[in-house]
C-alpha cells in the first residue's frame, strides 16, 4: 500500500465535499457562505464563553473540577461513538464519492484507508465541537499545568476509541462478506451501531455515578476509560504519549490488514409495502418514504433502543421517536423524480402537504408501538405529548432543511451545513425563551408562529425549485 496515494486520495475527497457542500442550495451564494462561516465561528466562541462562565462560577476554586474531568473522560467513548455513527451512516450513501476513485490507479485498500483518513478528520471536527469548549475553559481556569490532564482525559481516549471503532467496523465488513450478505450492510451496520449506543449509554451513566460516589467517599476509582488519565498521573505526559503511539501503531496495521480488498455495492431500498398504494399520488409519496435508506436506518435505531430499554427497564419518555423525523431532510430530494416525470407536477401547496403528510403517517406507524412500550413502563401519556409536539415540529424543520440545502444522490453531505445551522438557531431560540422565562402558553405561541414561518419558507423554496426545474426543461 502506498501512503502517498492514500493522502492524495483523501485530499481529493475533501476537495469534492467542500465544492459540493459550498455549491448547492443557499450556500451557492458567496454572501450566504460568509454568513454561515461567521455564524459557526460565533457559535463556537459563544460556547467557549458560556462554558468558561459556568465552570468558573460553579467549579472554580471548589476542587470539583477533577471529578468533573473524570466524568467527561468516562463519556468520551460514548460521544466519539455518536460522532462515528453519524459519519458512518452518512458515508453509506457516499457512492458518488467512492466512484471518483474507481478510474484511478489505486487499490481498494488504498481507497479504504483514504476514506478512513477523511472520515477520521470529520470525527475529529465533531469531537472538537463537543469537547473543545470544555477543554479550553478548563485550561483557562486552572492554568497551563492542566493541559496534560486535559489531553490524557479527553483527547487520548478519543483517538484510541476511534481506532478501535474503525477496527471493529472493518471486522464486521469482513464477516458480512464471508457470509455473503455484504449488500445488506446498510441495514446491519446501523443496527449494530445502534446496539452499541444503547449499551454504552447506561454504562456511561453508571460510570459517572460511580466516579461521583468515589469522590464523595474518598475512594480511588479506576475504569478502562480512565487508563490514560491514570497513566498521566503515574508516569507523566510523555510516557503516556509513547503508550498512545504504541497502541496506535498496533491498531493501525491491523486496520490496514483487515480492510476489505473488494468493494461490494450496497442495497439502498427495501420493499415493505404493497405497490398498490401507487394508485394515488399520496400513496406514491408514502412508498418513497417508507422504502428509503434513511427510513430503514431510523427504524433500525428505534427498534434496537426500544427493545434494549424494555429489557433494561430504562424509563424515559419516547424521545427516540425524534430520530424518525430527521429523515425528512431527504424527503424532498428523494421524491423529486415524482415531480419531474410529469408535465404538471401539481400545486406546490399540495405537494408540500403530501411531503409532510407522508412523514406524519410514518410517525404514527412507528410512534404507536413505541409510545405503547413507554406507557407499559409507567410513563404517563401527558409526558408523551410534548415528545409528539417536538416530532411534528422536527418534521417541518427537517423538510425545510432538505429544501434549502438539498442533498444529492450519492452525496448526502450537502445537508450537513443546513442541519448544523438549524441546530444552532434552534438552540439560540430555546436559550432565549429560557432566559426570558415566558409563560408556557406564550412560549407555545412563539413556537407555533415559528413553525408557521418554517412552513411558509418551505413552500416558497419548493416553488423556486419547481420554477428552476421548468426553466431547465424549456431550455
Amino acid at each position: 500500500m502506498r501512503f502517498k496515494s492514500v493522502v492524495l486520495l483523501s485530499r481529493l475527497f475533501w476537495l469534492f465535499i467542500v465544492r459540493r457542500v459550498l455549491g448547492r442550495g443557499l450556500l451557492a451564494s458567496p454572501a450566504a457562505r460568509l454568513s454561515t462561516i461567521f455564524l459557526l465561528v460565533l457559535a463556537f466562541a459563544g460556547f467557549n464563553v458560556l462554558s468558561y462562565v459556568v465552570i468558573r462560577q460553579y467549579l472554580g476554586g471548589t476542587g470539583l473540577l477533577e471529578p468533573v474531568l473524570q466524568v467527561a473522560n468516562a463519556s468520551v467513548g460514548f460521544w466519539v461513538l455518536i460522532a462515528y455513527t453519524l459519519i458512518r451512516v452518512l458515508f453509506m450513501k457516499a457512492d458518488e464519492l467512492l466512484k471518483l476513485s474507481f478510474n484511478l490507479p489505486v487499490t481498494n485498500k488504498e481507497r479504504t484507508m483514504a476514506f478512513a483518513l477523511f472520515e477520521s478528520s470529520l470525527v475529529l471536527l465533531m469531537t472538537v465541537f463537543v469537547f473543545g469548549a470544555f477543554s479550553i475553559s478548563t485550561v483557562l481556569i486552572e492554568g497551563p499545568d492542566y493541559i496534560p490532564r486535559v489531553l490524557a482525559s479527553i483527547w487520548f481516549p478519543a483517538i484510541s476509541t476511534y481506532l478501535l471503532l474503525s477496527l471493529g467496523y472493518y471486522l464486521l465488513e469482513r464477516a458480512l462478506q464471508a457470509l455473503g450478505i455484504a449488500r445488506l450492510r446498510s441495514l446491519i451496520v446501523p443496527m449494530v451501531l445502534a446496539f452499541g449506543l444503547a449499551v454504552a449509554f447506561p454504562q456511561t451513566n453508571e460510570q459517572s455515578s460511580q466516579i461521583a460516589e468515589s469522590y464523595v467517599l474518598g475512594r480511588d476509582y479506576f475504569a478502562p476509560a480512565l487508563l490514560y488519565a491514570k497513566l498521566q498521573e503515574a508516569v507523566g505526559l510523555w510516557l503516556s504519549i509513547l503508550i498512545l503511539l504504541a497502541t496506535s501503531a498496533a491498531v493501525i496495521p491491523a486496520i490496514v490488514a483487515i480492510a476489505p480488498r473488494n468493494y461490494v455495492p450496497m442495497r439502498r431500498f427495501f420493499v415493505f409495502l404493497p405497490s398498490r398504494l401507487a394508485d394515488r399520488t399520496f400513496g406514491v409519496y408514502i412508498l418513497v418514504l417508507f422504502r428509503s435508506f434513511e427510513t430503514m436506518v431510523a427504524i433500525s435505531f428505534i427498534i434496537i433502543y426500544s427493545v434494549f430499554a424494555w429489557l433494561e427497564h430504562l424509563v424515559f419518555p419516547p424521545y427516540v421517536l425524534a430520530l424518525i423525523t430527521f429523515q425528512g431532510v431527504y424527503a424532498f430530494s428523494n421524491s423529486e423524480p415524482l415531480r419531474r416525470m410529469v408535465t404538471y407536477p401539481g400545486r406546490t401547496v399540495a405537494n408540500y402537504l403530501r411531503l409532510v403528510g407522508s412523514q406524519g403517517v410514518l410517525l404514527m406507524v412507528v410512534g404507536i408501538p413505541v409510545i405503547t412500550i413507554s406507557l407499559s413502563q409507567g410513563i404517563t401519556f401527558e409526558a408523551c405529548l410534548p415528545v409528539l409536539g417536538l416530532c411534528l415540529s422536527n418534521i417541518l424543520i427537517s423538510t425545510l432543511v432538505g429544501i434549502a440545502f438539498p442533498p444529492e444522490k450519492g452525496n448526502p453531505f450537502t445537508v450537513i451545513m443546513g442541519v448544523l445551522l438549524t441546530v444552532i438557531v434552534v438552540m439560540i431560540v430555546a436559550l432565549g425563551l429560557n432566559v426570558f422565562n415566558f409563560d408556557p402558553m406564550i412560549s407555545a405561541g412563539i413556537f407555533t408562529a415559528l413553525n408557521m414561518l418554517v412552513v411558509f419558507y418551505s413552500i416558497l423554496g419548493m416553488r423556486r425549485m419547481e420554477r428552476i426545474a421548468r426553466h431547465e426543461v424549456v431550455a
